[in-house]
């Protein structure tokens, strides 16, 4: 039999939102006959409250296991401690606000028999405060995807949620897992990995509900530090990816003027400054780039601003 381990990581969770979070993993796993755990990696919880309601949930005996640090190290080492715990052969992967949709591992599931396939993805929706589902940006078409063309795809653009994915947990383990101490980017550096290890098999159906709302690491002005891109850093060192370190450059450079921007719109302008200032000097041909950021205020239009760079906007109040 087929069996599935979940891993979420979690630090002072919303326990409404990581009950229902479980329920949709458990009622998936009833739906498609497929013997599973969800693996509850507390990453150094706070709150007492938080505590008690995860516990409640990892009853003994139950298919939720709790496994509990006692020093926050990020979701990187939180997941990277469910992989070794899992005991599934699969793998897949759950924040705690969001859900899995229903007939996600009925569609998934005669993939998952074949033992020539390594990893499955499919799209992800997301989820808004009232419920609804808001459709992502699309993927590339579905079927096997392979190659040099699926790493420059995952490292030029987070295009694929890691909650949408399945992945064995021997060819998880063969890429290095997550790299530790990350809080971002940990997801596509994995991917990226992986794509250098087996094709994957994309599916054409929403399988997964992302909640972009609320705290957390989304909502968190450390997205803000130029920490939040050392993914890329490690991405252009990793051995795996040696033939690719032009294209996680490039990648990286984008970044730090996406990251640039949304620091211009948070009021840090000084510290945008800075950030466009370094993407200049990775690439000194780049000089117009840098006097066109130079030109904007906090205040420009979209047009504006995707003049200089069309990375994701998003909207964190921070201190200047």
């Amino acid at each position: 039999m087929i069996e599935v381990s979940v891993i979420c990581p979690v630090f002072d969770p919303d326990i409404v939102l990581l009950v229902a979070a479980v329920r949709s993993v458990l009622d998936e796993m009833d739906v498609a006959g497929v013997a599973g755990e969800v693996i509850l990696v507390d990453d150094a919880s706070l709150q007492l409250g938080a505590i008690a309601g995860m516990e409640r949930l990892a009853a003994p005996g139950g298919r939720v296991r709790l496994l509990r640090s006692t020093v926050n190290q990020g979701p990187a080492s939180a997941r990277n401690r469910g992989i070794r715990a899992a005991r599934g052969t699969w793998l897949g992967f759950l924040d705690a606000d969001d859900i899995w949709l229903p007939g996600r591992l009925a569609a998934m599931q005669g993939l998952m028999g074949r033992p020539e396939i390594g990893w499955i993805g499919a799209r992800h929706a997301l989820l808004g405060g009232d419920g609804t589902l808001l459709p992502a940006p699309a993927l590339a078409p579905a079927g096997m995807l392979d190659g040099d063309a699926l790493t420059r795809r995952l490292l030029a653009n987070f295009w694929m949620h890691l909650g949408a994915t399945l992945m064995r947990r021997d060819l998880a383990l063969q890429a290095g897992g997550f790299g530790e101490g990350l809080y971002y980017g940990e997801d596509v550096l994995l991917l990226t990995r992986l794509s250098r290890l087996a094709p994957l098999h994309l599916l054409d159906r929403e399988v997964y509900a992302w909640r972009r709302i609320g705290g957390g690491l989304t909502g968190s002005s450390a997205r803000l530090r130029t920490r939040s891109l050392r993914y890329l850093t490690l991405a252009a060192r990793d051995p795996l990816l040696q033939g690719f370190r032009q294209e996680a450059r490039w990648a990286l450079y984008s970044a730090r003027k996406g990251l640039a921007m949304n620091n211009l719109r948070a009021g840090r302008r000084w510290a945008a400054r800075r950030i466009a200032l370094t993407a200049w000097l990775s690439d000194l041909r780049e000089g117009r780039d840098l006097l066109r950021f130079l030109c904007l205020s906090p205040q420009a239009g979209a047009d504006e601003r995707a003049a200089y760079s069309c990375a994701e906007p998003f909207t964190i109040e921070a201190s200047p």
